[in-house]
């Protein structure tokens, strides 16, 4: 053991981040984690690019033309959403890009940092229980597993009741 130690010299090793990806839901819980990202990115110099993918219109044989009109309003109030949250950043990072996708959020966060040769995903996670692990509720463990980089969970701290 004391071998493998001894061949690892970490103090030649730089940590190397240029590129960062941020996955957000749009909850206040995801602002918050925009915000350490942002942080976090100051001290690497890197660009960050905010990733929120809205999940595919389901259309059935009951489909209407007002339910189809209703997701393309709710898609492109999400999309406003998205750079609304990128141009708050950006007034005091400008290195800050928005990437909207329509698809499985785990999915399409890890296509953007594939294609973008991103060096970090950072995400929040809002369900840490078995229930919200459970029901899928909670993407970051779905972000993790598909990720080919590393990936940074933030957690805020609970507040004292």
């Amino acid at each position: 053991m004391s071998q493998i130690l001894d061949e690892t010299d970490t103090s030649t090793y730089k940590l190397n981040v240029r590129k960062i990806v941020v996955a957000v839901d749009l909850s206040p819980h995801s602002r918050k984690t925009a915000a350490y990202a942002a942080a976090f990115a100051k001290r690497f110099g890197a660009s960050l690019t905010f990733v929120h993918a809205f999940e595919p219109e389901r259309i059935t044989e009951f489909t209407t033309q007002e339910v189809h009109e209703g997701y393309e309003e709710d898609k492109r109030d999400t999309e406003k959403e998205l750079n609304k949250l990128a141009d708050s950043v950006r007034k005091t990072y400008p290195d800050c890009y928005a990437e909207f996708r329509v698809g499985d959020p785990a999915r399409e966060v890890s296509l953007v940092a594939e294609d973008l040769q991103a060096d970090l995903i950072i995400t929040a996670s809002h369900h840490p229980g078995f229930l919200g692990r459970l029901f899928g509720i909670d993407q970051a463990p779905r972000i993790l597993h598909r990720a080919r980089c590393p990936v940074l969970v933030y957690h805020e701290e609970e507040e004292a009741a």
